[in-house]
């Protein structure tokens, strides 16, 4: 029996070269969402990435075989073959799904994005991203719209020849898809509830796949929490009376505060770490009146 030659087109052999090229390229490939997200947003995306980093976009089913290949290569490093196991096990590239690949952190690349985030309609049959709320007062529509509130139960009435609504009301729930009635009213009141951008569902990163909620830790978060830790720690070793690195320097500002009222309540002068000026403020009656910004200010070296 003869075997069936399986012909490649041109087109998807330069496909996979660039797949193959972008991913010896960039150590970070973001899998992006692009559902209500226009053609224009994307070539703005695009261009502003320049320099950054690669959208691709293309069928799945080409780059899921593309990823299998390289990841059954002889020469095929943990990474490719990693992330092969990774992508079919999570069904990353699935759906309308597209590749963004870059070597910035993804902090960088998600406010590119929100920077393309737009404004949009309800429109007729889409799916409702947050819940959608009229809200009451005077909407400035004719008596003869009345109809559309009625048809979604929104309470109104008629003061100087115009709609008011009485009570805001929810017409939408995130999930629920929009029904002709609604956009309508939505339209007609000028709410455009909607926004759409590029959104980044998960992240490759050097043999670890990081999902939306991860990426939205920041350094910042990080170094909170951190401290955090720091403080909870020092407080610990503080009770236990075990001394740890955390809990040094405030064992040391409290040992020199008390050396300070001891050489106060004894007459005992020393001038070591500026004490000197400590006690005669003290003996001055300065001391009480600066008391809180001292404290402040050794909070802050601690």
């Amino acid at each position: 029996m003869s075997r069936r030659t399986i012909i490649v087109s041109e087109e998807k052999k330069e496909y996979e070269v660039k797949i193959n090229t972008l991913m010896d390229q960039y150590a970070r490939v973001m899998f992006v969402t692009i559902e209500n997200v226009r053609s224009q947003q994307i070539h703005n995306i695009r261009r502003e990435l320049r320099g950054k980093g690669v959208l691709v976009m293309g069928k799945k089913t080409l780059q899921r075989k593309i990823v299998e290949n390289r990841a059954n290569r002889a020469d095929a490093s943990e990474n490719d073959k990693a992330f092969h196991e990774k992508t079919s096990k999570m069904e990353l590239l699935r759906y309308n799904t597209g590749l963004l690949f870059t070597n910035e952190d993804a902090a960088t690349i998600c406010d590119m994005l929100e920077k393309h985030r737009i404004q949009a309609p309800a429109r007729v049959g889409s799916i409702a991203p947050v819940d959608v709320i009229v809200p009451a007062g005077n909407t400035g529509l004719e008596p003869t719209m009345t109809s559309f509130f009625q048809a979604l139960n929104i309470a109104t009435k008629i003061t100087k020849g115009t709609v008011d609504i009485l009570n805001e009301k929810q017409v939408v729930t995130t999930g629920e898809k929009v029904d002709n009635s609604t956009a309508t009213l939505l339209a007609k009141l000028k709410i455009f509830p909607f926004f759409y951008r590029m959104e980044v569902k998960s992240m490759w990163d050097r043999g670890v796949v990081f999902d939306a909620a991860d990426l939205s830790v920041t350094e910042t978060v990080v170094e909170q929490l951190l401290i955090n830790g720091i403080q909870n720690i020092a407080a610990l070793s503080l009770g236990a009376g075990i001394p740890t690195e955390a809990s040094l320097p405030i064992a040391v500002t409290d040992a020199f505060k008390k050396l300070v009222a001891a050489s106060i309540a004894t007459k005992y002068d020393f001038n070591d770490f500026g004490a000197g000026q400590s006690i005669k403020d003290a003996r001055e009656g300065k001391l009480a009146a600066a008391a809180p910004a001292a404290a402040a200010l050794s909070l802050i070296h601690i």
